[in-house]
């Protein structure tokens, strides 16, 4: 992440204690329980409108099929079960290669239907149920915790380019599983794995990328798949990051092309987070593109070397834009205009 964001408490947060409570306190102790068929009556009071308030096929159907496969299954199952629901939800500690996650694959080498019918019930949490009255009557809106998170900033925090709407807007932009939710379960209503980025970092780059694992080769018979550590989005910890640009046969800002821009990433003590955060957001390329822009180039032509014409030397000018580093995309606008003083 080029900037971290900072964690604010929203009642919507609360709502993975529902999550808990079902698979810790319930699913996962369903030998023990005489009854035959989950039913809602096995919650506590708090929960059950939870279950019994939205349709059936968003939480019910799934929960029975997991409850009724849980109780055949022999403590080692269970017990993967559990470190899913623990490991999975410590997002920080997952980012920095502190532990483990448990994939869906792994429980679907244990049982197909339970992996499917796990996948079912965390999805609709996300996708339905908290859009419905008996979650936000309870735990609040979505919204709400997308405007404590975003305040009054509009640019993505994740590439430092892309825009966001703001608490202002009327409508909200997307939040994005830092961790995808289609590969690992008990995800998707962690709000430390929610973030609000740009619909190109979301939408058009990151997609479905598995943010902990680089595959090579997939699909064939050479595939290696490598843990790897991502930047936690939440973290106090402040990496800076530097961009560094060196232009390739450059003939002149109007005829740039990404093939004559060579982006590195610098952070050091952070190498593998910077290759992770670049392999799943596509920050290089962004930032060739945002180069090549008219932006770019009229900043360049009218900003700069008039401000340079009228006394100011370049390293002035580039102090002015330290001082604001992150705003305007200046903290991109400084290796830019370096790169054209070294072409």
């Amino acid at each position: 992440m080029l900037k971290a964001y900072k964690y604010s408490y929203s009642r919507i947060q609360d709502v993975q204690s529902f999550v808990n409570h079902v698979m810790l306190d319930i699913i996962l102790n369903a030998p023990k329980f005489a009854d035959h068929e989950f039913s809602s009556a096995l919650l506590l009071p708090k929960y059950r409108n939870f279950v019994d308030g939205v349709n059936h096929a968003y939480l019910l159907n799934p929960l029975r099929v997991i409850y009724s496969v849980c109780k055949s299954l022999g403590r080692k199952e269970r017990k993967l079960l559990k470190t899913a629901v623990h490991n999975n939800n410590k997002i920080r500690e997952l980012c920095n290669g502190n532990l483990d996650p448990i994939k869906y694959k792994q429980i679907e080498s244990i049982d197909e239907a339970l992996s499917q019918a796990i996948k079912t019930f965390c999805d609709a949490l996300y996708n339905q149920c908290l859009d419905l009255a008996p979650f936000y009557n309870t735990y609040e809106q979505t919204d709400i915790y997308y405007k404590k998170i975003v305040k009054k900033s509009k640019t993505c925090k994740c590439c430092g380019t892309g825009p966001v709407l703001t608490k202002f807007h009327s409508h909200r932009g997307a939040l994005d599983h830092y961790l995808p939710k289609s590969i690992y379960p008990f995800t998707s209503l962690n709000f430390k794995n929610l973030i609000p980025i740009c619909e190109y970092c979301n939408g058009k780059y990151k997609l479905g990328k598995d943010t902990l694992c680089l595959t090579e080769n997939k699909g064939r018979a050479n595939e290696t798949n490598t843990r790897v550590k991502a930047f936690y989005p939440f973290s106090s910890a402040k990496p800076d990051i530097e961009v560094a640009i060196k232009f390739v046969n450059f003939v002149s800002v109007t005829d740039l092309e990404p093939i004559n821009i060579k982006i590195e990433l610098q952070c050091p003590g952070y190498d593998e987070q910077v290759q992770t955060w670049d392999r799943i957001f596509g920050i290089k390329e962004n930032y060739q593109a945002e180069c090549c822009s008219d932006e770019m180039r009229m900043h360049y032509e009218e900003q700069y070397i008039y401000e340079t014409s009228q006394g100011k030397t370049h390293e002035d000018y580039i102090d002015i834009l330290k001082r604001n580093k992150y705003g305007d995309v200046n903290f991109l606008k400084m290796p830019y205009l370096q790169a054209i003083q070294q072409a």
